[in-house]
């Protein structure tokens, strides 16, 4: 009973089929797992403020670029001692890598069995990461994608400006009178920014950079506390 209560699985998940699936074929596991599922981060939230404790976290979604990364990081934010697998086609191994720098434990691509995904959610449960051989591979230079990077080492100075200013909540304009430049040179460090991070706005750009400067506990709720 100990053991069990010890596997409580939350699964965050938009396709109800997806939800039913995982919670039926992971209760007819020898070492059964207590699912409760949700169908967005936010009613998880919810469910973390009122009390609820869970071993791990699974969101899911068809590809890996339907994967939230606000969503992942507020989650991670809330639920800072539980660790986070993520599952979904790897579509794009970049998207992946950036999942796993936003707070995942763990990716797990679709084409793999129910057998992996047990392994994965015992691995992350005991304090592992769970990370596919072809996301640890590395370019064609044999140098780290820049996803593996921080912001640091991939923007340029003026670009860690800028997004320091995107981080505290400015407009182009604000940044543009605290930094001495055009409202059209702000607008195109912000377009090299989300290109360089891959993310698809400023606010996820913001996020990362939050997240991969700030690891302790602490930061996480300051994080979810400034965004909410």
């Amino acid at each position: 009973m100990g053991d069990q209560h010890r596997r409580h699985l939350a699964i965050v998940d938009r396709s109800a089929l997806r939800r039913d699936c995982l919670r039926l074929a992971l209760s007819q596991q020898p070492r059964r797992w207590r699912v409760t599922d949700f169908e967005a981060a936010g009613d998880l939230i919810r469910a973390l403020r009122q009390g609820a404790g869970f071993s791990v976290i699974l969101i899911g979604a068809a590809t890996s670029w339907q994967i939230d990364l606000v969503d992942l990081a507020l989650l991670a934010a809330a639920a800072a001692d539980t660790p986070i697998l993520a599952i979904a086609e790897c579509d794009d191994a970049e998207r992946a890598r950036m999942i796993l720098r936003s707070g995942a434990k763990g990716f797990l691509p679709m084409s793999n069995g129910l057998k992996v995904l047990i392994g994965a959610l015992e691995r992350v449960r005991a304090g592992g990461s769970f990370v596919p051989l072809v996301l640890t591979e590395p370019d064609r230079d044999g140098a780290a994608s820049e996803t593996e990077r921080s912001p640091r080492q991939v923007l340029t100075r003026r670009q860690r400006d800028v997004l320091a200013l995107i981080s505290e909540g400015k407009s182009n304009k604000l940044i543009a009178d605290a930094l001495g430049m055009s409202e059209s040179t702000v607008k195109a460090h912000v377009k090299q920014i989300i290109r360089r991070l891959h993310v698809v706005n400023r606010t996820q750009a913001a996020l990362l950079a939050t997240r991969i400067s700030h690891h302790t506990a602490p930061a996480r709720a300051e994080l979810l506390q400034g965004i909410l």
